[in-house]
């Protein structure tokens, strides 16, 4: 007996109907909705104790045994082990057998196939895993492929799981996906459950709300950033699957991938690239004719083609031989005739679709074609066909031979989709259960549809099966039957909201309810939107807008501006800015019109942040500065501090960091004089101490970060809660702020905490890499370069331009700090050739510097004119930190060629920007190089108490590259100056230093290269 008839599900299920109830009527019961009772009775998921005590009572369990009832149901325990006395009234005898249940049809020609994939599968026991990409026409034999895989793998106990893409579901974002996640988590323990990270449970029940009561004390989940919050999805899924694998073997497949969303299309391809060290084997199918018309199926099968853990299988259409294999293995004798398998094959052209569904056809009727009965007859009953009419003509003979009654039910089904839940069905069709439930019974012993493992839900046996129906319903019939089945939705919510308001959407367009379906894409845009399956979203919107402009009678015309507004906002958050600006400027233009200003400044922010969001800053200034003038005209001094701010954003965002000053200044001011502590001025201050930041003014930064902290804590915003503390650390590293390193780490580690408890994604990339270089700059290079290589393959994935070239700007500080010269230059080219694709300003004289520092260590001198043009962009812009950097690279530089007087000037003017704003790091820096210069020209004094004061420095600063480069350059001026046990001493220090250095690393691929002893 299956397992699954042993389960407290089943068990409820018959007992139940034993007392002759609905799910309907027993939820109304017990007060809880039939989707808790259909899921409990599939297994899915367990009641509450509450809900099992109210069940045990009006199922009529004894009062003695409640508690072993409720002890089960909370258990899932199976049912065999409860008191005889609860279990369920006798059903009755079974119904009698029926040959057509057993009418199936052998697997022939597919040996070759499934023995690669049953070989695939014992590799997977080895932690090797496999993608499968099985190709081929409609009707080939994928899908039956994967049964019959399936199949196997549990005679042999390997976990599968398994799900379809249907047509009708490629706007509800990531079903087939969520049909797995439930799958996974009803099929893990406890035990295995627990050990996911909180946030990668929540992320799974924010997806599937239905498998929520599996985790305990979920945290809450921001809803900013979508791209962030997908990426962290898809690592949650990957860690189900792993829980729920263990080192075992797991088998998934997902059918049809052709009809795939585009959101589950991104999660596959995630999963299927990182599956190579997994124990898990992937099948995928799809149709080979649909990658010519889909771009996002042949860039999806190309692309993972292209891995060497995939194996592609193209589908072959079948012999002769087949077809006579096929004959020779059916049960019916009467099939075995002479000259059927040639007529057969010759008919079907070899596709198996087609070959069994004629076959259906002739196990149905009373005897066979005469053209089949004889051998070589060169025509059929009928005539030569083309397959798609050979295919019609067999499934409209075997649904002529259906009872009237039996073919409306079809129809409906055809209406509902392939896949459909009977109740749904029962709604639509508005007949007794019973008679309904017979009718459905006979199409399945006819296999014109299947029963799913899911209670009460049916599937055709094929989707060719399901369009022939459906295109043979009348046009008028069809409509009328697509608004029966929105209006059964309405009344019956038996899906989960997102299916059910799509296929409102769907039912209600098709049945050409023009204002209802526009108002369900618009539901069904929001909520692609909440599960950041952003394309989903534009799709629901563009359909939404076609319709309102081709049905104007459906919506009003400020409700039709207000959907293309909507659709501009989807269209910034998805990136797709040429859209966005359409959709904005559209709705800006009637606003103009109709002298609606404060509407107008908004939708300028509104397209001003698009922009900026698309790196676009010109044009983002040119609205945002529109919108400051109408504030100003309006006199609305709150709001144009809030326009201030983000016009200074852009400017700082593109290194115009001198503009941003004046913007931020400003909008502090106006905080400060009107008393603002809400969100206007927590966005000021740190505006302004973001200004402060880039122009080397680390003290008076953490001031207006830790001002812009209080007023987040006070309204409670978590996000400028955690951007202020990663904010204060980045002004507490060395290259940036006050080399107070500790005091980094442990800003770093409070902003993570928050960011990572309250899945603030947009601020975990910027922290990382701070986190990590302090950590690289306390001696941790190992862990930190490991940190930040990870950082930087999320931000690439996720197309975060600006987050890249801090990553790696600060990768290759990493690597000059290690002598790793060369492999530093190619990272910070990497960097610069970002920057400038982009057209992004940020950090970019900083990159020119570090790569001028690792070219002049490698004796490539030809950097000065690079250097100096990019000191000059530091200083017009205002970004002194950048400014350092270069002075720094310009003093080593002059150093290296021999001008020891150019080299003391730009220490000198480093000197001078670096103490008055304690950038201690830098001061080490200049005085030292200005030391060095002055050994050159023989000032040993001068020398001496400049290394003195840098030696103390950084000492008290920590970072170890600075101390071994102090120690070496003290060494030098012991050589010069005669003093052998000195040289001795901070040669000593060095070598000790670079020891730990090494030590560090030891494992990793990392080497630290030490330069030549001073001569």
């Amino acid at each position: 007996m299956d397992e699954r008839t042993h389960s407290f599900g089943y068990w409820l299920r018959r007992r139940r109907k034993a007392l002759d109830l609905t799910q309907e009527e027993l939820a109304d019961s017990v007060s809880c909705s039939r989707a808790a009772i259909r899921k409990i009775e599939a297994d899915e998921r367990r009641p509450s104790r509450r809900l099992a005590e109210r069940l045990a009572e009006r199922l009529g369990i004894p009062a003695a045994e409640r508690g072993v009832f409720v002890e089960a149901a909370r258990a899932l325990r199976p049912a065999e082990r409860l008191p005889l006395e609860a279990q369920p009234l006798d059903l009755g005898a079974a119904a009698p057998h029926s040959p057509e249940a057993d009418l199936g049809f052998p697997l022939v020609g597919r040996s070759n196939e499934l023995g690669q994939l049953v070989g695939l599968l014992a590799r997977v026991t080895s932690g090797e895993g496999h993608t499968v990409l099985i190709e081929g026409e409609p009707g080939i034999g994928k899908s039956r492929l994967l049964q019959e895989i399936a199949g196997y793998a549990a005679t042999r106990g390997i976990r599968t799981l398994r799900t379809n893409c249907y047509e009708i579901e490629r706007g509800m974002p990531y079903q087939p996906v969520i049909d797995l996640v439930t799958q996974a988590v009803g099929r893990s323990s406890n035990a295995s459950l627990r050990k996911m990270p909180a946030i990668a449970a929540a992320e799974i029940a924010a997806l599937v709300p239905s498998v929520a009561e599996r985790f305990a004390n979920l945290p809450a989940l921001s809803t900013d950033f979508p791209e962030l919050r997908q990426a962290r999805l898809f690592q949650a899924i990957a860690r189900l699957f792993d829980a729920l694998g263990g080192e075992r073997q797991l088998l998934v497949s997902v059918d049809d991938i052709h009809w795939v969303d585009d959101a589950s299309r991104q999660f596959l391809h995630y999963l299927a690239c990182r599956i190579s060290d997994r124990p898990l084997l992937l099948v995928f199918t799809y149709r080979g004719e649909e990658v010519d018309s889909d771009e996002s199926l042949a860039g999806f099968v190309q692309s993972l083609r292209r891995e060497p853990h995939t194996r592609h299988f193209p589908l072959a259409r079948l012999t002769l031989a087949d077809a006579v294999a096929l004959l020779q293995q059916s049960g019916e004798q009467r099939l075995r005739t002479a000259g059927l398998a040639a007529w057969l094959h010759r008919e079907s052209e070899g596709n198996p679709l087609f070959m069994t569904s004629l076959l259906h056809s002739l196990s149905e009727q009373d005897a066979l074609p005469a053209a089949a009965r004889e051998r070589g007859a060169e025509d059929a009953a009928g005539g030569a066909h083309l397959l798609p009419q050979a295919l019609r003509d067999s499934v409209r003979a075997r649904i002529s031979r259906l009872p009237r009654e039996v073919r409306g039910k079809l129809e409906i089904a055809a209406v509902l989709g392939r896949r459909f839940d009977f109740e749904l069905l029962h709604a639509v069709a508005q007949e007794p259960q019973a008679v309904l439930l017979q009718a459905i019974e006979f199409l399945v012993r006819r296999q014109l549809l299947r029963e799913e493992e899911e209670a009460g839900v049916y599937d055709f046996s094929h989707d060719k099966v399901r369009e022939v129906v459906y295109l043979d319903i009348g046009v008028t019939r069809r409509m009328l039957l697509h608004r029966a089945v929105a209006e059964a939705l309405e009344r019956h919510p038996v899906l989960e909201v997102h299916e059910r308001t799509a296929g409102l959407a769907e039912h209600y367009e098709r049945g050409q309810v023009w204002s209802r379906a526009i108002h369900s894409m618009v539901q069904a845009a929001e909520q692609s939107q909440r599960l950041f399956a952003m394309r989903e979203a534009l799709g629901w919107f563009d359909r939404a807008v076609a319709l309102a402009e081709a049905h104007p009678e459906a919506m009003d015309q400020q409700s039709q501006l207000a959907l293309i507004e909507r659709r501009g906002a989807a269209r910034a958050q998805a990136g797709q800015t040429a859209g966005a600006v359409a959709d904005f400027e559209r709705v800006i233009r009637i606003a103009r019109s109709r002298g609606a200003r404060e509407h107008l400044r908004d939708l300028l922010i509104e397209l001003g942040m698009a922009y900026r969001r698309a790196d676009a800053y010109e044009q983002a200034t040119a609205c945002l500065d529109e919108a400051l003038a109408a504030s100003r005209a309006m006199g609305d001094e709150r709001h144009a501090a809030d326009t201030l701010y983000h016009l200074g954003t852009v400017a700082w965002s593109n290194g115009r960091n001198h503009r941003a000053i004046q913007f931020h200044q400003e909008a502090v001011e106006i905080c400060e004089r009107l008393r603002l502590t809400d969100l206007v001025a927590v966005q000021a201050f740190h505006g302004r101490g973001e200004a402060h930041f880039a122009n080397a003014e680390p003290a008076a930064a953490i001031d207006c970060f830790t001002r812009s902290l209080e007023y987040a804590r006070a309204i409670g915003d978590r996000s400028y809660e955690s951007e202020n503390l990663m904010m204060i650390g980045w002004a507490s590293i060395g290259i940036m702020g006050l080399a107070d390193y500790r005091r980094a780490l442990e800003y770093f580690d409070s902003a993570l905490q928050i960011a990572l408890a309250a899945d603030l994604q947009w601020h975990l990339g910027p922290t990382f890499i701070g986190r990590d270089h302090t950590r690289a700059c306390l001696g941790e290079y190992r862990a930190a370069w490991a940190g930040l290589n990870e950082t930087l393959q999320s931000l690439e994935s996720l197309k975060l331009v600006r987050y890249q070239i801090m990553a790696h700007t600060l990768i290759g500080q990493l690597l000059l700090d290690l002598n790793r010269n060369e492999q530093a230059a190619t990272t910070l080219k990497r960097g610069l050739s970002i920057a400038r694709e982009a057209g992004v300003m940020f950090w970019l004289p900083g990159l020119e510097a570090g790569l001028a520092i690792a070219r002049v260590r490698r004796a490539d001198l030809g950097v000065q004119r690079d250097l100096e043009r990019a000191l000059a962009v530091a200083r017009e812009n205002s970004e002194r930190h950048s400014e350092a950097r270069c002075l720094e690279a310009l003093a080593e530089f002059q150093f290296r060629r021999g001008d020891s007087s150019a080299c003391a000037g730009a220490a000198g003017e480093l000197l001078a920007l670096a103490e008055p704003n304690g950038l201690r790091e830098f001061s080490v820096i200049a005085l030292r190089w200005q030391a060095e210069a002055w050994m050159e020209d023989g000032r040993h004094d001068a020398a001496r108490e400049a290394l003195g004061r840098a030696a103390e420095l950084s000492e008290r600063i920590g970072r170890l590259r600075l101390s071994w480069d102090v120690h070496r350059s003290l060494a030098r001026l012991a050589r010069r100056t005669g003093s052998r046990p000195e040289e001795h001493q901070h040669l000593t220090a060095a070598q000790d230093i670079a020891a730990r250095i090494e030590r560090d690393l030891s494992g990793s691929e990392l080497r630290f290269e030490p330069l030549p002893e001073p001569a």
